[in-house]
């Protein structure tokens, strides 16, 4: 039980500092497309250029700018595209539980760390293995990369990954 939950919590580090990192990196992705990073901007944004050097830091300067509906929303859709972005930069990847819906769960896990006070080792672990349980059931009986079911298939599966972790907690 030890070596799993020590696993979780090793998973939601990785998460978590790639959501920071592509918080905090600007310019464009490589691949010559051209495409601007918008997590950084919408994180400077949202936090109203207030300082801070951490990720605990980070996260009180969040809490601080309210609790209001669009501002958790906008909050969200920014971890997700960091994640996002920083699996596009070849950064660490995450995949959750595919590249393509990668964002969904460490956005909703952070949204629920930061705004619902969701912040111990014991929670993460929880909303970590309700998230992967339900991944496994669609794993077994359904489609679950873009390959195969489109994108649908993997941001649905990710979507309930979340939704069904988040009621869990």
């Amino acid at each position: 039980e030890a070596d799993i939950n020590n696993g979780l919590l090793k998973i939601w580090h990785t998460m978590r500092d790639c959501m920071y990192r592509g918080c905090h990196a600007s310019g464009e992705l490589p691949g010559g497309l051209q495409v601007k990073r918008r997590a950084f901007n919408l994180n400077k944004k949202l936090t109203n250029n207030n300082t801070y050097t951490n990720y605990e830091e980070w996260q009180t300067v969040i809490k601080q700018g309210g609790s209001g509906f669009q501002y958790i929303l906008d909050w969200v859709s920014c971890f997700a595209l960091a994640v996002n972005e920083e699996n596009a930069a070849f950064g660490r990847v995450v995949t959750a539980p595919t590249n393509g819906a990668a964002g969904v769960i460490p956005a909703v896990l952070q949204y629920f760390i930061t705004f619902c006070n969701g912040n111990t080792d014991e929670q993460i672990i929880q909303f970590l293995l309700t998230a992967s349980e339900i991944g496994s059931i669609f794993k077994k009986g359904a489609a679950i990369s873009a390959a195969m079911g489109g994108c649908q298939a993997e941001i649905g599966v990710s979507a309930a990954m979340a939704a069904g972790a988040l009621t869990e907690v």
